[in-house]
């Protein structure tokens, strides 16, 4: 076993060339150890590109939801039950064509910022990341955060379409409900009737 006591005597060069190694670093190395440990334009673009697309979600869907429940309270007062399938037939049409919106706003946004090369390839990754599906390529490192960044806002606008959803399902069977039953007394009133 070597002898690990050191010579007091030397210590003085071992800090000079310890302190020299330390100032030879480049700062490029630096840099992209910090880029490594925090991805900061990742996180900055997927960020704002995440809040941007929660927006866009939160202002259509406010629009279908004033849609469904106006046109279903003017249902509600007189109407065929096939107009109430064709009103949430619109209406969850309209939350499709959201989604889609949104996978296009997402590609939009790979292409104009240059991390894709054209529309069909960023159309693809981004709804593959969108539906949680997983990235069908790799990005460069640099990006390695945008993709969960992607599904995290699928995942968000997905289940926000779930719960409209189902308010929507319940306010259709209220309304086939009702007008089922104003049928049945209509029946019963005209078999009454002279």
């Amino acid at each position: 076993m070597a002898d690990t006591k050191m010579d007091t005597d030397s210590l003085p060069g071992v800090v000079s060339a310890a302190t020299s190694d330390l100032t030879n670093i480049s700062p490029s190395l630096v840099e992209n150890a910090l880029a490594q440990a925090l991805p900061l334009p990742d996180i900055m673009f997927g960020g704002s590109g995440l809040v941007f697309v929660i927006m866009f979600h939160a202002f259509w869907i406010r629009i279908i939801t004033n849609s469904f429940l106006k046109r279903s309270h003017a249902l509600r007062l007189g109407a065929s039950l096939w107009r109430v399938d064709l009103l949430f037939a619109a209406a969850v049409l309209m939350m499709l064509a959201l989604h889609l919106a949104e996978v296009v706003v997402w590609a939009g946004a790979l292409v104009v910022g240059g991390i894709v090369g054209d529309w069909a390839t960023g159309a693809y990754f981004a709804a593959n990341c969108y539906t949680a599906l997983g990235e069908p390529f790799s990005l460069p490192r640099t990006w390695r955060m945008l993709p969960p960044i992607i599904a995290m806002s699928g995942i968000f606008a997905f289940a926000w379409t779930a719960s409209v959803l189902v308010n929507f399902v319940a306010r259709y069977n209220q309304l086939r409900a009702s007008i089922l039953t104003r049928a049945q007394s209509a029946k019963v009133d005209r078999t009454i009737a002279p």
